[in-house]
């Protein structure tokens, strides 16, 4: 069967920038679980581990919970494990724990490929493709599969050759249950006696976490996901699948899953039975993961890094549609995110490996499409998207910014160490991040002719910092940027300059009436207006943003280390430490478009 799935793109992404060039998604909100940091591990996970993965997420009994592998350095580095974190909101995440510790196993009875020192025992890597599955009884279980790197050149966690699937309760309030084996990899040498770690789920004695895992091993699309570790189980699996299965249901029996490098296959039978995997040539996407849903609205969802350069793998893109097959719309789930501040060995750039909440699992109540992914292979995120992410953004707003709800359509860049918050001052952006910022963003109307008006309170400016706002183009130009300077001064960059125009102190009306048809603006604040020239020609502005850095402050594409070459690895100066804090409340925003 052919073509199952067509995505309908009207350009395709200039991934010279980290949003593609894309327009931008309406109301997404990101925010910064765990920020990794080698110099201060109290400040990311306890250990200083700086890579950081596969990111999976699930919702139960008022909880997000996000699952997500780790090693010291480098992917498939021994040794390895598996974290936890929670959160009731999605924005305030815990400290991680431990979830699945490193086991040392014995190699004696290991029957995969070999090398010439073989040792007695290894640490374990993790992997997992899934990582919940919520029973029909209530029951969540928490998964992740116990791997082997004994040679890099040789295996890695997820060749078939690792020791075999692990298995935990969540309970109802938050407790984690004793960790089984669910499955042993017997192909590769393992069993109750050569992997002693754990108890076989069935002698558990918890007859409803047996009653749930046995569940699980009958929902065939769940276990099509775990086909990468154990590929080699031709009991498991008699026909080879492909990697990082998500699938989906379209109505009734229909199913769909996609695969990495733009694959797919469907069913009939509600997943019994499958079609031939054939390719998408409309899905452009290379070795990063593809994530489908069905949206909360009833429609459909595909995210994915929308281009074939593996190494650069930005941004998340997302495209809608109401079949399930066809899909379109594509726009920018992400926009800038940081640079990677720790090399090492396949650290791939950009957001990646995304993954929401699976359709088997309880689904969040807040309407909203959920999505966790990884940032350089080092930090963990997730970003909130409204069901209606493509409605058109309006061309009149008038907004003051009140109580404890971040506004729905604004868009929210909000890592760890550069927080977005409600305060009753208004919307908060914080930062003593030395290679992160906050920012605020909102879709407009696109528009030749109109004007945008800001209440900031700016303050206070770390020494070399710059609060932003700025007006972007489709294409992510910025024809105008105005700079709120530590010295107190607004400088502005126009015609490709910055020169310092007025002073500002305290609360500022900030106003920018804007002529994309004449190539000018012209700013009013502190009683003072000018005319600019714009740093761009362009023939729509389509989005207003405030920041905490301005966008080429901050090096985004450079690769510091990938350790394919026996360079020594890089770290960037100053990584792990906090700067002086920047700051800045927006008060009110307007907008009138004059098209």
């Amino acid at each position: 069967m052919a073509d199952m799935l067509t995505i309908h793109v009207d350009r395709q992404p200039d991934i010279r920038f980290q949003d593609g060039g894309l327009r931008h998604a309406l109301g997404v909100k990101s925010f910064g679980v765990m920020r990794a940091n080698r110099e201060h591990p109290q400040e990311a996970d306890g250990f200083g581990w700086t890579y950081n993965h596969a990111a999976m997420l699930a919702w139960y009994c008022g909880k997000y919970y996000l699952e997500y592998l780790s090693n010291p350095v480098s992917e498939h580095e021994t040794p390895g494990q598996t974290l936890l974190c929670d959160s009731e909101d999605g924005i305030h995440w815990s400290f991680p724990r431990v979830a699945f510790p490193a086991i040392e196993v014995s190699l004696g009875c290991y029957r995969g490929p070999r090398s010439e020192n073989m040792p007695q025992s290894i640490l374990t890597v993790p992997h997992q493709r899934m990582g919940f599955y919520c029973a029909p009884n209530g029951v969540m279980l928490l998964l992740s599969f116990y791997g082997i790197v004994h040679d890099r050149h040789l295996c890695a966690p997820c060749d078939g050759w690792g020791v075999g699937r692990a298995v935990r309760r969540i309970y109802p309030d938050g407790r984690l249950g004793e960790i089984c084996f669910l499955m042993y990899n017997e192909v590769a040498g393992y069993n109750c006696e050569t992997a002693p770690q754990f108890e076989f789920y069935e002698n558990s004695g918890d007859e409803e976490l047996i009653s749930a895992c046995r569940e699980l091993l009958n929902d065939r699309p769940v276990v099509n996901q775990m086909y990468e570790e154990q590929r080699n189980d031709k009991t498991l699996f008699p026909e080879p699948l492909r990697q990082a299965a998500s699938f989906y249901t379209v109505k009734g029996d229909e199913m769909i899953t996609v695969f990495k490098h733009g694959v797919s296959m469907d069913s009939k039978d509600g997943g019994r039975t499958w079609s031939k995997i054939v390719p998408n040539p409309t899905l452009r996407t290379s070795t990063g993961k593809v994530w489908g849903q069905r949206t909360p609205d009833g429609r459909f969802a595909l995210m994915y890094n929308p281009t074939p350069d593996g190494q650069h793998r930005w941004p998340i893109a997302i495209v809608g549609g109401t079949d399930g097959r066809v899909f379109g719309g594509m726009a920018a789930a992400t926009g800038y995110m940081s640079p990677q501040r720790y090399g090492g060995i396949d650290k791939n750039l950009g957001p990646q490996y995304m993954r929401g909440i699976c359709e088997r699992n309880p689904q969040a109540p807040d309407g909203r499409i959920h999505l966790a992914y990884s940032n350089n292979k080092e930090d963990i995120w997730i970003s909130h998207i409204e069901a209606d992410w493509d409605a058109p953004a309006e061309g009149t707003i008038d907004e003051r910014f009140a109580g404890n709800e971040l506004p729905r359509r604004w868009n929210v860049y909000s890592p760890v160490w550069a927080p977005v918050r409600m305060t009753d001052g208004g919307m908060r952006l914080a930062d003593f991040d030395p290679y992160d910022r906050a920012l605020a963003e909102r879709c407009v109307k696109p528009s030749a002719k109109g004007s945008a008006a800001f209440t900031l309170r700016v303050g206070p400016v770390c020494a070399k910092g710059e609060v932003c706002v700025a007006l972007h183009d489709e294409a992510s130009g910025a024809p105008a940027e105005i700079y709120f300077t530590a010295e107190g001064v607004i400088r502005v960059r126009a015609a490709g300059r910055a020169e310092p125009w007025t002073e500002y102190a305290g609360v500022t009306e900030l106003r920018v009436d804007f002529d994309c048809l004449r190539g000018r603006f012209t700013l009013s604040a502190g009683g003072k207006t000018k005319e600019f020239a714009m740093n761009t020609a362009c023939d729509r502005i389509e989005r207003v943003s405030v920041s905490t850095k301005p966008l080429s402050a901050l090096p985004y594409n450079t690769v510091y280390d990938n350790g394919k070459y026996g360079t020594k690895e890089k770290v960037l100066p100053g990584a792990g430490e906090k700067t002086e804090l920047t700051q800045t409340d927006i008060i009110t925003f307007r907008f009138v478009s004059e098209d």
